[in-house]
């Protein structure tokens, strides 16, 4: 009997030492916002460090991510904040900020591996997490051997590869970075029309790895080649063609410099038949008053945005329709609410052949003052970055706003790209506003600028947003107050927009 006992007793301690053996480590997190727990997640080891698989994560917050699987991207939400996270890259977004993992995110077998203390430490410095509770074990599944062809950890290269993706009317050139680089510090410039030059200061480049750049055929670049000078890298692209000019901005995720080249407009008159002609005249032009309805656009001084634009673009459509045969499409004509992406939808479906957006300005400094017209370029400046974003956050106020997700600087240079056919008409019409305004109007002429207003993003045609003064500035709101200013005001444009008109047909000619 007691053999038996011992017996028992034996096989119970064995059965126990051989469940603690194959218990799992695992990562039990306590939600910040209500106290629940989340299911216990795996913990991985990969090359003696421990992760966690982006999906076990997402199972256990029971949300959805989406992928973009060509940079095997992951976008998804955990409660309230958006979190992004990319394969072998060391940043990870929350909402707009980015923090920096002391190890890359890494993959195995197709699936995408977080390290496990660098996301746990973040989610509880994002206030996601409030504690965090550690379930120790081992288990054979847990240890993965990480796959040989995989990216080492490390890169000794701060330059790692570039890629060149030619778009309709121009071109882009990716050039990945194993850190983030500030666009500030990159300088780019190109030579004689022929050779764009790019430095990047403190970086060793993989000059093998470059100078194998994937050329597409017949692209505006012929060949690409590196070069280490005393620290700082040196890229060369040789370019094919005539190049209207070029942009610089970076991203974090991955981290990359973009670099867009921007092609000119050309009319080969060769290929135009008298039909083909007639589709170019300008014959019809849409109106865009800003703002209206719920959404009063800038108020100051006893006056609002959308009621003086709204007048000055039925005084400028009446002028047009009475002196000439050109067509006027109006996005709006009364005060109701129309949110930005259907102005240029209207614009497109009616196939105008000019897009004009009228707006009036407003300042913190109340002695700003005067008339300015914008093109679609990403902002070079801080005030032109300013009124790009106030007339942009008219968003808030709609209802949907599927249509500007993930919208982000990239995005507007690949919009000016699509319209960089028509970028040389709108310069065009922009500085004949301000010229036209210079004669008729009272206060400072503050040029042609450049930012990124969403109003303007998708318009297949020449297009430009005119500020008419600054609605928070008392002499320039008493000026727009009066019925008289604002006709001067539409006769202004009305006389730009002839005298665009004649220089674009003259093109046409045969």
């Amino acid at each position: 009997m007691t053999r038996i006992r011992h017996t028992l007793i034996l096989l119970l301690l064995l059965l126990v030492a051989s469940t603690l053996f194959a218990r799992r480590t695992e990562v039990i997190l306590q939600k910040a916002s209500n106290d629940h727990y989340v299911p216990a997640i795996p913990i991985y080891v990969i090359n003696q460090n421990q992760y966690i698989s982006v999906t076990d994560l997402l199972n256990a917050y029971k949300t959805t991510p989406f992928v973009n699987p060509t940079v095997r991207k992951y976008v998804f939400r955990l409660d309230n904040l958006k979190v992004k996270v990319t394969a072998y890259n060391r940043y990870i977004m929350v909402e707009d900020k980015t923090f920096q993992m002391s190890r890359p995110v890494v993959v195995f077998d197709g699936e995408i591996y977080l390290p496990m203390k660098d996301f746990v430490d973040l989610l509880q410095k994002v206030g996601l997490v409030s504690a965090v509770t550690m379930l120790t074990g081992e288990d054979t599944e847990d240890l993965i051997e990480q796959q040989a062809e995989e990216l080492p950890e490390f890169s000794p290269y701060e330059i790692v590869s570039s890629q060149i993706e030619e778009r309709q009317n121009g071109t882009v050139i990716r050039i990945r970075t194993a850190n983030r680089y500030d666009a500030k510090s990159v300088k780019a410039w190109i030579n004689r029309g022929e050779w764009l030059y790019v430095t990047l200061p403190s970086a060793k480049v993989d000059k093998k790895t470059l100078e194998q750049t994937v050329i597409p055929q017949g692209g505006s670049v012929r060949s690409v080649s590196a070069d280490q000078l005393d620290g700082t890298t040196q890229l060369t692209f040789r370019l094919r063609g005539e190049v209207e000019g070029h942009d610089v901005l970076h991203r974090d995720s991955p981290p990359e410099i973009l670099i867009t080249i921007r092609r000119p407009y050309v009319i080969d008159q060769t290929h135009f038949l008298d039909q083909e002609r007639a589709k170019w005249k300008l014959n019809k032009v849409v109106l865009d008053a800003g703002h209206g309805g719920h959404d009063p656009g800038a108020r100051g001084n006893g006056a609002k945005e959308k009621d003086i634009v709204l007048d000055v673009v039925k005084r400028l459509g009446r002028l047009i329709e009475q002196r000439t045969d050109i067509e006027v499409v109006y996005t709006r004509d009364k005060d109701v609410f129309v949110p930005l992406w259907e102005r240029t939808k209207i614009a497109n479906e009616a196939e105008g052949k000019v897009f004009l957006s009228i707006h009036v300005n407003a300042n913190k400094n109340k002695r700003a003052s005067g008339f300015e017209t914008y093109l679609l370029k990403p902002g070079k400046i801080d005030a032109a970055i300013a009124v790009a974003e106030m007339e942009n956050s008219v968003i808030q106020l709609e209802k949907a706003t599927d249509h500007y997700s993930e919208l982000s600087a990239e995005q507007v240079i690949v919009a000016t790209m699509a319209q960089s056919s028509f970028m040389q008409q709108s310069e065009t019409l922009a500085d004949l506003v301000q010229s036209e305004f210079d004669k008729k109007l009272v206060g400072q002429n503050r040029g042609v600028k450049q930012a990124g207003f969403i109003v303007l993003i998708g318009a297949t045609m020449p297009n430009v947003l005119i500020e008419l003064g600054f609605i928070s500035n008392k002499n320039d709101a008493k000026r727009l107050k009066q019925a008289a200013y604002r006709q001067r005001a539409a006769e202004a444009i009305f006389n730009a927009l002839m005298k665009y008109k004649t220089r674009h047909e003259k093109l046409l000619s045969p």
